[in-house]
């Protein structure tokens, strides 16, 4: 299968998620569990980020402009969500600052050697690939991928992902700012107003002086 193909199964709403994700596992999943696995260093968390990684692949699939980039993106994804991990923030930021030709480079050196031997470090969890494909498409955790494909809400223009630290106003902050520039504005003009108003309004005419009181006096 073609990565243009993974694009239309994920974007597509005819085909049943739970085939476009084993599509995604199949065509990608071991070496995007390898790329977690390198920035994390523990198994648990490496299959947590991978299943982290595909919901949001398939949530901003759309960002995708070239689906010739497919593997890039989702390495960059892949990277993204490592960071989100204190222990692994530094290494995987600094791999996000990666140059775009290095960024989809495959594993190698000691983390291929490692990954191929005999360590149980190295090891896959038990059935990764059961495990990663229900918790993208198990109906109970429906909320938890709602907030995984909201919280990585940060891309550049060519539809990669930003690193976790770039921060964003959150969408509180965006309704209250605008909202409060308009009411200093009115306030202004407001104060104008009555400031012209009061200048421009003709002093009050000196009462007569009574004719009567003066002859008396």
């Amino acid at each position: 299968m073609t990565d243009q193909d993974l694009v239309h199964a994920l974007r597509s709403n005819r085909i049943q998620p739970s085939d476009a994700y084993a599509r995604l596992y199949d065509a990608y999943g071991e070496e995007l569990y390898r790329e977690c696995w390198v920035s994390l260093r523990d198994t648990d968390m490496a299959h947590t980020v991978l299943r982290d990684t595909f919901i949001v692949a398939r949530a901003h699939i759309d960002r995708l402009s070239d689906s010739a980039r497919l593997r890039e993106w989702l390495i960059a994804i892949a990277r993204a969500e490592c960071a989100r991990h204190p222990v692994a923030a530094r290494a995987s930021a600094t791999a996000l600052a990666a140059p775009t030709n290095q960024m989809a480079a495959p594993i190698s050196g000691e983390y291929a050697e490692q990954f191929t031997g005999e360590s149980p470090l190295c090891h896959r969890p038990p059935c990764l690939r059961l495990r990663v494909l229900s918790g993208v498409t198990g109906p109970d955790l429906s909320g938890y991928r709602a907030h995984i494909a909201e919280r990585a809400n940060a891309f550049d223009r060519c539809g990669f992902p930003l690193p976790p630290s770039t921060k964003r106003p959150d969408a509180l902050s965006s309704r209250l700012v605008p909202g409060l520039i308009l009411a200093a504005c009115a306030l202004l003009i407001l104060v104008l107003v009555v400031y012209v108003c009061v200048r421009t309004t003709p002093a009050p005419m000196p009462w007569p002086i009574d004719p009567i009181v003066t002859m008396s006096g």
